[in-house]
């Protein structure tokens, strides 16, 4: 059983962006770049991407933001940046709004990293959360050596202890 880190002092927050045009594959399409520029953008001392999947057209993020720590200006960079490279002609890419949904207790952060983990299920994109391959969940299996999860879902998230 795979679990939630145990959070940074500061806050957990699970954002989730979209695409202005989301039956778009955009984001799945230019997976190297997004990956790029999350190193460049949201890679810093004090954030923490605890669960990260990319969609189509989508993709939702789990963080742990130290105390101090602005992350706006790092979401706006790290969008203007994508879309200046994977579709310059394009206006806009992004919808204008970042869902942001403040995670205050264990157990919200849990039921956050379970919709992170089932996004792609949820979506038809996969049948188990480990057959999507953009997701941060294979990162947790390398780190952890273990077998992949039985199917997560919001309803039945792993506890922290």
């Amino acid at each position: 059983m795979l679990l939630a880190q145990p959070n940074l002092p500061g806050v957990s927050r699970l954002y989730t962006l979209r695409l202005a045009a989301p039956d778009t594959a955009l984001l799945t399409q230019e997976i190297g770049l997004l990956r790029r520029l999350w190193a460049d953008w949201m890679v810093a001392p004090g954030l923490r991407a605890d669960a990260v999947v990319v969609l189509p057209g989508r993709m939702m993020a789990l963080l742990s933001i130290a105390p101090g720590l602005e992350v706006m200006p790092r979401w706006r960079g790290f969008r203007a940046a994508f879309a200046g490279q994977a579709a310059p002609h394009v206006a806009p890419l992004w919808a204008e709004e970042i869902t942001i949904q403040p995670l205050d207790t264990p157990d919200a952060r849990n039921r956050a990293l379970a919709a992170i983990w089932d996004a792609p299920v949820r979506a038809g994109l996969a049948r188990h959360p480990e057959d999507w391959p953009f997701s941060s969940l294979h990162r947790d299996l390398r780190r952890r050596g273990r077998a992949a999860p039985a199917v997560v879902s919001p309803r039945s998230a792993p506890a922290l202890h």
